[in-house]
């Protein structure tokens, strides 16, 4: 089955849900107060609403518009804020369904369930500019004495195309550059799908200081794979784009490479693959060409954009003591320590520990998407090493 068609069936099925939604808050709610006309108002109203949102979409898949993504994921923002509290509604006062008579507890509490998402859904809106910054200490004895206390900045994810805001971006390189960082790990996708994202924004992120450099990876974004080229040249030259614009940023860019970090008579490794992609990514990363001694005595650190290549490879073909993830956006939604993302990525946000071995998940600092949060705040975090004599 093709994408083409996959993307018609889920369109059409949250068309049905959505309809059948709609029509069920009409029933329960509108017309016991309001009556037939009641009820023609509020779908008048819900269907002039469809048409903005629906009108905008269609402009903006056809290039109408200066960034087809941008608009598109607003317009996703309007039909889940027009949706999802109906859905909420519909399930938790069907309840009232099951007595007899029927009740009407069950519609105070969808009620009340759809006030909640409706405010969390708005809230997320505005999480999503929150940075927080996150403070682990990972003390091990393989770490080299002469980097005891030594300060990691990892950060992930930022999907420039949305981000919308040059002021969200300095105050992200401003709350980095206040951690005193030793050295600073971004664990890829830069960009959400060209290269020409980081134009307006390489300015800036030109500032961020490190003693010992900044360096980073590719995730599944980067590449252009979410664009239809009009040839392989033209992607090939996209990808040319993006590695000269992170050379002039002052960035190191580990493709399937390693680098050294001396300090005094010691040393660590900063290990760096390509996107480990799971279908329908492709396979970019290769840990063995990215450093062929993975079990020798150096305390190794190694950027990964995908968490699950963790247990996929590293755990079992290395001693990597640290790897350093982003990818899963934590889905962009949390509840407490839960997030649905640990349907489909175990190892979601936050530190992992197997034996020896340590996973540090962050959970991005950008949205796809939906141009929301709902938890899964904006994440820097600080990994200071300390050494066990």
């Amino acid at each position: 089955m093709n994408h083409t068609l996959l993307h018609l069936i889920g369109i059409a099925s949250i068309g049905i849900v959505g309809a059948v939604c709609n029509l069920y808050v009409a029933h329960r709610l509108i017309e016991p107060q309001y009556g037939k006309r009641g009820v023609r108002g509020y779908l008048t109203i819900h269907f002039i609403a469809l048409i903005i949102l629906g009108t905008l979409a269609c402009i903006a898949n056809f290039g109408g518009l200066h960034s087809a993504i941008a608009t598109l994921v607003w317009v996703m923002y309007g039909f889940m804020l027009l949706y999802m509290p109906k859905v909420c509604y519909t399930i938790v006062s069907c309840i009232d369904y099951l007595r007899r008579p029927r009740g009407t507890w069950g519609s105070y509490a969808g009620m009340a369930i759809a006030a909640i998402c409706a405010i969390a859904i708005i809230y997320g809106a505005f999480n999503r500019y929150n940075i927080q910054v996150k403070e682990v200490t990972l003390t091990s004895q393989r770490v080299p004495s002469a980097f005891d206390n030594y300060r990691i900045v990892q950060f992930s994810d930022m999907h420039l195309e949305t981000m919308y805001s040059r002021l969200y971006v300095q105050k992200l390189v401003d709350s980095i550059n206040a951690q005193q960082p030793d050295v600073i790990l971004f664990t890829g996708d830069m960009v959400n799908r060209k290269a020409s994202e980081l134009l307006q924004y390489n300015d800036i992120l030109s500032q961020l200081k490190a003693r010992d450099g900044i360096f980073t990876v590719m995730g599944n974004h980067d590449y252009g794979d979410f664009v239809k080229w009009e040839s392989e040249a033209a992607r090939n030259d996209n990808l040319a784009q993006m590695s000269h614009i992170i050379k002039e940023m002052g960035w190191k860019q580990l493709d399937n490479a390693s680098s050294f970090i001396h300090t005094g008579n010691d040393s660590i490794a900063i290990i760096g693959v390509e996107n480990w992609g799971e279908p329908p990514f492709q396979q970019y990363g290769d840990l063995h060409k990215a450093y062929p001694s993975l079990q020798d005595s150096t305390f190794k650190i190694l950027l990964s954009h995908n968490p699950r290549h963790w247990r996929a490879e590293v755990i079992p073909h290395s001693n990597i003591d640290l790897t350093l993830s982003g990818h899963t956006h934590a889905l962009q939604l949390t509840l407490g320590n839960f997030s649905p993302a640990v349907i489909r990525y175990p190892e979601w946000g936050g530190m992992y520990q197997e034996g020896n071995q340590y996973l540090y998940v962050n959970v991005g600092i950008g949205c796809t998407m939906i141009p929301t949060r709902i938890g899964a705040t904006p994440e820097i975090t600080v990994i200071t090493l300390q050494s066990v004599e």
